[in-house]
């Protein structure tokens, strides 16, 4: 069991038709990425099951300081995120959530 204060970040976004294949190899990149910050606990992608463009990316930070830090830094360009973010079309989610 986690700590009362960890964070479950959840960002729903569908991706451009050319970047579809690519998201396994993004995803990778990404998980690589959020590992460099602190307080990852776990990142889950999920892909669609019926061809949509709809994607799934479940993180669980051990806080939400830690959680805002990876997300402050994709939003504000960071290198590191350049290839994933290109293949977004459109965020339709992205929120965070305690425990409870």
């Amino acid at each position: 069991m986690h700590p009362a204060s960890s964070v479950l970040e959840l960002a729903v976004f569908t991706v451009k038709p050319h970047a579809r294949a690519d998201m396994p190899m993004l995803r990778e990149q990404l998980r690589q990425a959020i590992a460099q910050f602190p307080g990852l606990i776990d990142y889950q992608p999920f892909s669609p099951m019926d061809g949509d463009d709809r994607f799934v990316d479940i993180a669980h930070w051990q806080d939400l300081a830690s959680a805002q830090a990876v997300a402050q830094a994709f939003a504000g360009g960071d290198a590191r995120f350049a290839p994933y973010m290109s293949a977004i079309d459109e965020l339709q989610l992205m929120q965070h959530f305690l425990p409870g």
